[in-house]
């Protein structure tokens, strides 16, 4: 198959004979970069937020919704709609935050068409579902090789169309994503979706998102599966290939030929992997990278730390929290026409860009692969950063890294050598296991003819930021722009998109805020890998604000100077992760024999226990939680703000609290509630072009304020 592409880019099989060498110059890059910041301190705090928006027509002629794309400011070229400034922000402009958000809007909607809307939603509902974007083309065409999707929801720029390419051709496949269907009472059971069948896929290997967060774990219910552990040439991974390590970060035993005293630790519980061949009973199937990488808007978070030391504190202790942010800002019940089993789109994201061979993912025994890669690259944090060799911060612990992940030791062993300490050498080495996916002739040291001559000014990290960019967790850390001055940055990611400028603001102000008090009242967030993927898989269910449990640390005061009371254990609630299955008998709905912890665990003693999300921020006395929102309550006077900024900070974070508590509802139950509750659903979880008509132009007209919503924002 033949491919257009601009003559100065390379595609992923062009440039992959001088991947090493990238790898190598990444490394030098990034060793310079933290070297260059070890003696620099940023003292003014910035930030900045950035979310996509779509574009959506209602022709007069027809009662649908299609996608649009919305021409450039400037030029002929389509754009993509990302209403960010590019600016970070400083200080604390409560009452400027939302009226810039909403003066983007009004830019973006100055250019559109009478007959589109603008809407800030995560997908959306009926991309790869009959017609669903203006003049769409037919599918399955060369680029994207869908069977659902037009090529004409590809965007043109070229890096974006090679980065499609570079995920299937690496994969050797398209990364078939399954999503559970919703069962209503007239849904047809067992389901099967018809426009990707068993029978027209008669190739590759189905990524499941059903039982776990980015498709990794499952609870036993597939005959399929391979334990990482187990699988065939893993521990081949260890013993032949002395350029990868395969880190666990627990206490085991080492393998015998440790090479060079590197850091072996076997997990003793080594999380499993769900692979099933292709099979759509009971979920969608969907077929491109296109569902991840141009899907699942996300509203993203950045924050300039002051140095190193609290970008690390940052990234660690805002992980933990990002589970229960999912949750509460979940906005996707609707893929592919239909309700969904899920109210979030972690899970399809990160599945749908999957590029892992079957080698990397434990399906054949590993021959020309480097190692078995247990998440994709798009996913939750594989390990924690910890504090730097100099922090007096003792809060930190090994064991929170309690799961298993890779990274190249050729990249970990040069950071070693060159000063970086080994948690940090870790995190970044575990980058370099992934490929480039295209890359310009300049990265690889050539100049085509065409291109332009003129040097450009870079802050000499394009060869580590490409690598950066491939790699998107929850949580992200990105290191100072040399040529700007900037400090680390942190990068908050797993917030949904929210329907209102007011919820987007709501959402900001806390993440910020959050960030403030960590790093003044030196918060102990920590929680083991292993419990924070379980309150990923948790948060992505129905209604996870209200019927679901999770895990958290009771006591967020303690621990920092080593002095902790706290005894590793874990207060778990009821016998399942949900309501609907934890019930007592003979008291269906009784939330109180719910909340009752199990006797042979005393939430008093215990370092995690399973609280709900309202217990979480807005706290518990029965469970002696103090809760995150009445920190950031009390933190809020210590700031000195003029009387009219601290208000209004308090009225944005009064959303964030009401929905926690459940008084408002997340946009996704909002969905299925409208969904449910129109009057042409036949109760059999399809979403006919008529429903999302009605049910986007309400979306509309409850952004443009002629809709009341009291249910969403109060």
């Amino acid at each position: 198959m033949t491919r257009s592409k601009p003559p100065n880019m390379y595609s992923w099989q062009e440039i992959l004979p001088r991947m090493e060498e990238i790898r190598s110059q990444a490394t030098d890059q990034f060793i310079a970069a933290w070297k260059d910041s070890q003696s620099r301190r940023v003292n003014d705090f910035s930030w900045h937020e950035t979310f996509q928006v779509m574009i959506t027509a209602a022709p007069t002629a027809l009662t649908a919704m299609l996608m649009t794309l919305l021409p450039a400011l400037a030029g002929d070229q389509p754009m993509l709609a990302s209403p960010s400034d590019g600016g970070m922000r400083g200080g604390w402009l409560a009452t400027e935050i939302l009226e810039c958000l909403r003066a983007r809007r009004r830019l973006l909607k100055s250019r559109l068409q009478p007959d589109e809307m603008l809407l800030s939603i995560s997908q959306f509902p009926l991309l790869g579902s009959g017609v669903y974007i203006d003049s769409q083309s037919p599918v399955n065409g060369p680029l994207l090789r869908s069977l659902v999707l037009s090529e004409k929801c590809l965007n043109p720029m070229p890096p974006f169309t090679l980065e499609i390419a570079g995920i299937v051709d690496r994969r050797g496949i398209v990364p078939y994503t399954s999503v559970p269907v919703f069962r209503d009472t007239n849904t047809e059971w067992p389901f099967v979706d018809k426009d990707l069948s068993a029978e027209t896929l008669d190739f590759g290997i189905l990524q499941s998102t059903m039982n776990g967060s980015s498709g990794n774990y499952n609870s036993g219910t597939s005959s399929a599966v391979h334990s990482a552990g187990t699988s065939p040439g893993f521990a081949a991974a260890c013993s032949t290939n002395s350029n990868i390590v395969l880190n666990y970060n627990s206490i085991g035993s080492a393998p015998s030929n440790n090479p060079e005293g590197r850091p072996y630790a076997v997990t003793p519980s080594p999380r499993p992997l769900l692979f099933e061949m292709p099979s759509n009973k009971n979920c969608l199937l969907l077929d491109s990278p296109l569902f991840g990488i141009g899907s699942g808007g996300v509203l993203r978070v950045t924050l300039c730390a002051a140095d190193l030391d609290e970008a690390r504190t940052l990234y660690d202790h805002l992980a933990p929290i990002c589970a229960i942010m999912t949750a509460l800002t979940a906005a996707t019940p609707i893929v592919k026409g239909y309700l969904t089993d899920r109210d979030c789109y972690w899970d399809v994201q990160c599945s749908a860009v999957d590029d892992r061979s079957a080698q990397e993912r434990g399906i054949v025994p590993l021959t020309t692969a480097k190692g078995t890669l247990l998440k994709s690259r798009f996913g939750s944090i594989d390990t924690y950063l910890g504090p730097g060799p100099t922090s007096d911060d003792m809060s930190f612990h090994p064991e929170f890294n309690d799961c298993q992940y890779t990274y190249d030791s050729n990249s970990y062993w040069k950071m070693k050598n060159g000063g970086v300490d080994h948690l940090l050498s870790q995190h970044v080495a575990r980058l370099f296991i992934r490929d480039l996916h295209y890359a310009s002739t300049k990265m690889v040291g050539e100049t085509a003819t065409d291109v332009d001559a003129k040097p450009r000014k870079t802050d000499g990290q394009e060869h580590f930021k490409r690598f950066l960019g491939c790699n998107r967790q929850n949580v992200c850390l990105y290191p100072p722009n040399t040529r700007a001055g900037s400090g680390w940055e942190i990068e908050f990611m797993s917030l949904e998109v929210q329907l209102t400028d007011a919820e987007n603001a709501a959402f900001i102000t806390f993440i910020v805020l959050l960030s403030r008090v960590i790093i003044s009242y030196r918060l102990n967030l920590y929680l083991p890998i292993s419990l924070m993927d379980q309150n990923m898989s948790r948060a992505q269910r129905i209604n996870a604000t209200r019927d679901q449990l999770f895990f958290f640390r009771r006591d967020l005061f303690s621990g920092r100077d080593g002095k902790s009371s706290s005894s590793g254990r874990i207060s778990r609630r009821g016998n399942g992760n949900s309501r609907h299955t934890a019930h007592s008998p003979g008291s269906p709905g009784d939330r109180e024999s719910f909340h009752r912890p199990l006797s042979n665990g005393s939430p008093d003693t215990a370092e995690y226990v399973e609280l709900t999300v309202d217990e979480i921020l807005n706290g518990s006395k029965k469970y002696r939680v103090t809760g995150i929102l009445n920190i950031i309550m009390s933190f809020l006077p210590t700031m000195r703000l003029e009387y009219d900024v601290e208000q209004e900070l308090r009225r944005q974070l009064w959303l964030v609290k009401k929905r926690a508590s459940g008084r408002l509802c997340t946009l996704a139950t909002w969905m299925r509630n409208f969904v449910q509750s129109h009057p042409e659903y036949r109760h059999d979880s399809i979403v006919s072009p008529s429903i999302n008509y009605d049910m986007l132009r309400t979306m509309s007209d409850i952004e443009e304020g002629r809709v009341k919503a009291p249910e969403l924002l109060g």
